[in-house]
């Protein structure tokens, strides 16, 4: 059932409390984009999800990221992955990603993918794209800062990284031309795949 008015105010406000405290903490992103997808009409089973984050929270109050001292370094590796239909409701994928400047942990993300996905290949391109996309993005930032950085870009999928080599559609035809752009970027060198 429905949360009521006040409860769901209360929801809200700590789904949105959960999204300000994730952009630290990787150990909770998926949890909170799960809990924050429910905000416009959470229910008394949505209210159980922020409870278990909560009980999460309070045996692992703190997360430390060490920055290690290293030296300069040009290698940007990022890796990606998704869970194919995992959203049991819309069928939807996750992507998720992390990204490393040496040993040091830049970013991390987990989003919904915006298209439902027809085969886990397809998943993984849609998780590899995104991924690449960031190591682009990371890679553009520190041109602006006089660095030149070499970005690496690894998958556990050998179909989407097949896919990402090689030049059009092939057999499938499920696949928009528009997700294609990883295809000349990297024969141009500019990304990595592993």
């Amino acid at each position: 059932p429905p949360l009521n008015h006040m409860a769901a105010t209360q929801y809200r406000g700590m789904a949105a409390r959960l999204n300000y405290l994730a952009l630290d903490r990787s150990d909770i992103q998926f949890a909170t984009k799960e809990a924050s997808k429910y905000m416009a009409a959470p229910t008394e089973g949505n209210w159980l999800l922020l409870k278990r984050i909560g009980r999460y929270l309070k045996g692992n109050p703190r997360l430390v990221q060490m920055f290690r001292w290293q030296g300069a370094t040009r290698a940007l590796h990022t890796y990606t992955d998704s869970d194919w239909a995992g959203d049991k409701t819309t069928r939807k994928s996750t992507s998720g990603g992390i990204a490393f400047l040496g040993s040091h942990c830049i970013k991390s993300w987990f989003t919904n993918q915006t298209i439902i996905a027809l085969s886990s290949a397809e998943a993984e391109l849609y998780a590899l794209l995104k991924g690449a996309s960031q190591s682009l993005g990371l890679k553009s930032m520190a041109a602006d800062f006089g660095d030149s950085l070499e970005a690496g870009l690894w998958s556990d999928a050998s179909a989407a990284i097949a896919i990402s080599r090689r030049s059009g559609l092939g057999k499938l035809r499920h696949i928009q031309t528009q997700f294609l752009w990883l295809q000349e970027r990297v024969p141009a060198k500019d990304l990595q795949l592993t």
